[in-house]
C-alpha cells in the first residue's frame, strides 16, 4: 500500500513537503522545498537515507524503471525458452 501524505512544515511555508510511503518495503520518498527553485528528495529504505536534487532523483528513478523492465524482459525470455518438464505418469 502506498500512503500519500502532505505535511506543511510547522517551521514555515518555505519547507512544504510531500511524503510517499510504501510501508511493506520500509520505503519513504519525501519531496522537500517544493516551493523553492531547488527542491530536494529524500529516498529512504529502512534506515538508509539518500538525498537527491529533484533532477537527480528523477534520473535515478527512471533508470530503476528501465533496469526493472529489462530484468522482466530477460526473465520472460528465459521462461519461453526453458523446456517445460512433462509430468511423469505412474502406472
Amino acid at each position: 500500500m502506498i500512503l500519500l501524505t502532505h505535511y506543511p512544515n510547522s517551521v514555515g511555508k518555505d519547507k512544504t513537503s510531500v511524503v510517499y510511503q510504501l510501508k511493506s518495503h520500509a520505503m519513504t520518498v519525501t519531496f522537500i522545498h517544493l516551493d523553492h527553485m531547488n527542491p530536494v528528495v529524500e529516498f529512504a529504505v529502512g534506515s538508509e537515507v539518500r538525498t537527491f536534487r529533484l533532477e537527480e532523483f528523477t534520473d535515478f528513478w527512471l533508470t530503476m524503471i528501465e533496469a526493472g523492465r529489462e530484468a522482466i524482459t530477460a526473465h520472460l525470455e528465459f521462461l519461453r525458452e526453458f523446456p517445460r518438464a512433462k509430468p511423469e505418469r505412474k502406472g
